[in-house]
C-alpha cells in the first residue's frame, strides 16, 4: 500500500499586517528545533503527510521529534492549561456557533424575550447540537453613538441580569457561551478602567466560559490573571489563527479561511497539542463541505456562522447532514481525539484514500478522507488483528464492517464516498451508548437529501416595508415649520463605507446579482438608481425635545419597553436647555408615534434623498463644500441647534445633515435581521477604526445601515428624527 502525494505546497492567504510583529516574536523560539526537520514539509497551519516512496515510519518519527522540540525546546511549551480540570472543556466542544444576537432566531422582537430553547432546539435538529454559542453584540453598530462595546452587553434585554439568565439556562442544557472582545475599540466611551478590568466583571457578572479574541492572534496574561480571579475557567479563543507559543495561553482559536491542501495535511497546531480546539470557517464560502472535512479528519471542530454581521450565508442541507454525521463521532470519542497517541497518514489500499489513525484506551478509530472515486464494497485498511474479541464498524454509516483474515492482520471492506470512521472495538466494550450513536448514524446516513434546500431561508430585501401614507394637502397650504417638495424623478447616488454587514440592492437587480450587494465579502458601497416620488412636506429641522413634550403631555405615550427612552432628560423631565434641540433617545417606533400624532409620517429614504440634495445633486445641502461653521458639529450639545440657519437643503430644510442621523421609513427584514436605513451623519464620530459606523456630519449622497434589535439598543443619543405630509396629486 503506497500513495504518490503532490508537492507540497505553503497556502497561499494574506494576513493581517498588523499582527505580523506578534507572530514574527515567536518564531527564533522554535525556529532552530526546525531546521532539522527541513524533510517535514510544512507551513504555520499545517503538516503534510510522507511524500511517495518516503518511509512512513522514518517520517513518522521525524514528526514526533518535530513536537517533541517544539514542546521542550530552548523556551519549553507551557501546555499547564490543557491540564487544567476547569478549562478542560474546550477541547471537547467541538461545535460552536456563531451567534449573531440581532438575529431573529435568538431574540423574537415581537414577543420582545429571548428564545433560547427554541434556538438551541434548531441547533440539534439541524447541526446536532451546540457545545458552545458566542454571543456577538457590537460590530457593526459600534460607532452610531459613544456606547462601547460593553455598554452593548449591558444593554441587551435585561441588562446584564438577563444576560446571566441567558447564559444559565444555556448551561443547563449543556451548552457553554462565549462572549467578544474587541481590541480596535478605542474610540467610543471610555470608563476610566482598562479593557482587562471591564471584561472580567463582565465575565463575572453573566458567568460566561469563554472569550473571544476578535482581530487578534495572541491574548496576555494580564487578561488571564484579570480573568482568574473573578472566573477561573474561561477560555481564550483567537480569531487570527495563533503562533505556536500562543497554545500556552489560548485552548482554542479559529483555523479561519485556510485554504483546503491538496493532498489533506495535519492540522499543525492540533499535532503539538491535540487538546487544542481549532475551529474551521471560511465564513462567505457557499458550501462548507472543505472546511467539515479538514476538521472530521483531523479530529477537529467547526464553527457554525450564518448570520455574518448581518448578511444571511445559511449553510446548505447537505452540509448541515455531513456535519451531524461527523459531530457525533467527534464527541463519543474525544477522548481518543485528543490523545498523543494519534498515528497519521495511516496505510491504505487506494491512493486517493487518506487515514488516521486514533487509539484510545478501548477502541481505536481510523478518520478517512476519500479523494477518488467512490469505493463500494472495497478493501479500505488492513489492521493489526490480536483479540479474537474485536468487532469492526463502519462508524459513518452505523452498520458492521466486512473483514477479510489475512495471518495476524484482517482487511477492513467497506463503503466510502467522501468522509468515513471505521471502529475498532472489543464486543464487551459495546456498551448501550455506542449502540445509541450507531442507530442514530443509520439514521443519518439513510436519511434522503434534496438536491435544492426547499425551506425560506430570505425574504426580498429589495423594497422597504410599505409606509401607510398621511391625509393629503394641498401643495399651496401653509405648513408651519415645513418646507414644499415637488418630487419628481431623480437618482439615487449613494456612497457609504462598506463593511461586512452589506446592504440592500438596487431596485431592478436581477437575483442572482443580490449577493454583490448583500454579502459583505463584496464591501460594496455604492447605489445608483432611479426613483420617482411625489411631492410632500418635511419639516424644516429635526422634531425638537419640546416638540417631543408637548406630544407626550397630549398623548400620553408611554412605549412597552422603556430602557433609555429619553435618557438625556433627567427622571424624565426635559431640561429647559435643550428645548430647541433635536430629541434622541427614541427608536423607530417611539418616532412613528409622534408622526401619527401630529398627523405626519417619517420620510422614506428617496423623499430624504430628495429633500436633501434637491434636483440637481448638490453634495451637502447648503452646497457642494463641508462648511462646519455652518452646522454645530461640535459636540457641544448646549449650543442652540437652530442657531445656523444658513445651513439649509435647497428647500428651505435646517440641518440635513450633521447634527443627528435621522431615521427614515426604509424597513428591511430577510427573516434574520432587521434593518432600516439612517441618513445624514452626526455630532459623533468614533475614530480610531475603519470598523466604526462612520460618523460626523455626511454629505447628501451617504447613508448607512442600522442593524435593529430591540428599543433599549435601539434608541441612541445620536439619532432623531423629521417628519413628512403627503401632497394631492396635481
Amino acid at each position: 500500500m503506497n500513495r504518490a502525494y503532490h508537492v507540497f505546497e505553503p497556502t497561499k492567504r494574506a494576513e493581517p499586517i498588523i499582527f505580523w510583529a506578534c507572530v514574527l516574536l515567536t518564531v527564533p523560539a522554535v525556529l532552530s528545533a526546525e531546521s532539522t526537520l527541513k524533510s517535514l514539509r510544512m507551513n504555520k497551519y499545517y503538516i503534510a503527510g510522507p511524500q511517495a516512496g518516503e518511509d512512513r515510519q522514518l517520517w513518522l518519527e521525524r514528526l514526533r521529534v518535530h513536537r517533541q522540540r517544539v514542546r521542550s525546546g530552548d523556551v519549553p511549551l507551557d501546555r499547564s492549561i490543557y491540564d487544567r480540570g476547569d478549562l478542560g472543556w474546550a477541547a471537547k466542544a467541538y461545535s460552536c456557533h456563531f451567534t449573531f444576537m440581532f438575529d431573529r432566531s435568538l431574540y423574537d422582537p415581537d414577543k420582545g424575550e429571548y428564545t433560547l430553547d427554541a434556538f438551541l432546539d434548531e441547533g440539534i435538529r439541524e447541526f446536532g447540537g451546540y457545545d458552545m454559542i458566542l454571543l456577538w453584540q457590537g460590530y457593526p453598530r459600534l460607532g452610531v453613538d459613544e456606547r462601547n462595546q460593553f455598554d452593548f452587553y449591558r444593554d441587551m434585554p435585561g441588562g446584564l441580569a438577563g444576560l446571566r439568565d441567558l447564559v444559565r439556562r444555556a448551561y443547563e442544557r449543556g451548552v457553554k457561551v462565549s462572549i467578544d472582545y474587541n481590541p480596535w475599540d478605542v474610540g467610543t466611551r471610555r470608563a476610566g478602567k482598562s479593557d482587562e478590568q471591564a471584561l472580567a466583571e463582565l465575565v463575572q457578572a453573566i458567568e460566561a466560559d469563554a472569550v473571544f479574541l476578535d482581530t487578534m492572534p495572541v491574548g496576555s496574561s494580564v487578561l488571564r490573571e484579570a480573568i482568574d480571579k473573578v472566573r477561573p475557567g474561561v477560555v481564550f479563543v483567537p480569531e487570527i489563527y495563533p503562533p505556536v507559543t500562543q497554545l500556552a495561553m489560548c485552548s482554542a482559536s479559529w483555523a479561519q479561511g485556510l485554504e483546503k491542501p491538496d493532498p489533506p495535511c495535519l492540522l499543525r497546531l492540533k499535532w503539538i497539542e491535540p487538546r487544542h480546539m481549532q475551529y474551521q470557517i471560511r465564513r462567505w464560502d457557499p458550501s462548507h463541505t472543505g472546511e467539515i472535512e479538514s476538521a472530521f479528519f483531523n479530529g477537529s471542530g467547526m464553527l457554525i456562522w450564518e448570520n455574518i454581521f448581518g448578511t444571511y450565508n445559511p449553510w446548505i442541507i447537505q452540509d448541515r447532514r455531513i456535519w451531524r454525521q461527523a459531530v457525533g463521532i467527534l464527541r463519543h470519542f474525544a477522548d481518543n481525539f485528543t490523545s498523543d497517541a494519534w498515528d497519521p497518514f495511516y496505510p491504505t489500499f487506494a491512493d486517493a484514500l487518506f487515514a488516521h489513525r486514533w487509539p484510545g484506551d478501548k477502541a481505536t478509530l481510523y478518520t478517512l478522507l476519500n479523494l477518488g472515486q467512490p469505493i463500494q464494497d472495497g478493501p479500505l485498511l488492513q489492521v493489526s488483528h490480536n483479540s479474537s474479541g474485536l468487532v469492526y464498524y463502519d462508524l459513518w454509516s452505523g452498520r458492521p464492517l466486512t473483514t477479510k483474515p489475512n495471518g495476524r492482520y484482517v482487511s477492513l471492506i467497506g463503503s466510502i464516498d467522501r468522509l468515513g470512521c471505521i471502529l475498532a472495538i472489543n464486543k464487551s466494550d459495546v456498551d448501550p451508548s455506542l449502540k445509541e450513536l450507531l442507530d442514530c448514524q443509520r439514521q443519518l446516513a439513510g436519511q434522503h437529501i434534496p438536491k435544492v434546500d426547499g425551506r425560506n431561508h430570505a425574504r426580498s430585501v429589495i423594497e422597504p416595508e410599505p409606509v401607510k401614507r398621511t391625509k393629503p394637502v394641498s401643495a399651496d397650504q401653509d405648513l408651519p415649520g415645513m418646507a414644499f417638495v415637488p418630487g419628481g424623478k431623480f437618482r439615487m447616488t449613494i456612497r457609504h463605507r462598506a463593511r461586512e454587514c452589506g446592504c440592500y440592492p438596487d431596485p431592478g437587480t436581477p437575483e442572482e446579482k443580490w449577493a454583490e450587494s448583500l454579502f459583505g465579502w463584496q464591501m460594496k458601497g455604492l447605489h445608483d438608481y432611479e426613483v420617482e416620488v411625489n411631492p410632500f412636506f418635511i419639516d424644516a429641522a429635526e422634531v425638537s425635545n419640546a416638540q417631543f413634550k408637548q406630544f407626550l403631555e397630549s398623548s400620553g405615550y408611554r412605549p412597552e419597553h422603556a430602557e433609555n427612552f429619553l435618557k438625556h432628560w433627567p427622571n424624565g423631565k426635559m431640561p429647559s436647555e435643550l428645548a430647541e434641540h433635536p430629541v434622541v433617545y427614541v427608536d423607530i417606533d417611539d418616532a412613528r408615534a409622534y408622526a401619527k400624532w401630529a398627523g405626519k409620517r417619517l420620510p422614506t429614504e428617496p423623499e430624504w434623498h430628495l429633500a436633501a440634495q434637491g434636483t440637481d445633486g448638490r453634495i451637502w445641502p447648503w452646497g457642494n463644500e463641508f462648511d462646519p461653521n455652518k452646522c454645530n458639529t461640535t459636540g457641544d450639545r448646549t449650543l442652540p441647534v437652530h442657531s445656523c440657519p444658513e445651513g439649509r437643503s435647497p428647500y428651505g430644510c435646517y440641518h440635513m445633515a450633521g447634527n443627528v442621523w435621522e431615521w427614515t421609513e426604509s424597513c428591511r427584514d430577510d427573516g434574520h435581521t432587521r434593518f432600516i436605513i439612517i441618513r445624514g451623519g452626526s455630532y459623533f464620530n468614533a475614530e480610531g477604526s475603519d470598523w466604526y459606523v462612520q460618523g460626523g456630519p455626511k454629505p447628501c449622497n451617504h447613508h448607512t445601515k442600522f442593524i435593529r434589535m430591540w428599543p433599549g439598543l435601539d434608541r441612541c443619543s445620536t439619532i432623531g428624527f423629521r417628519c413628512v405630509v403627503d401632497v394631492e396629486p396635481q
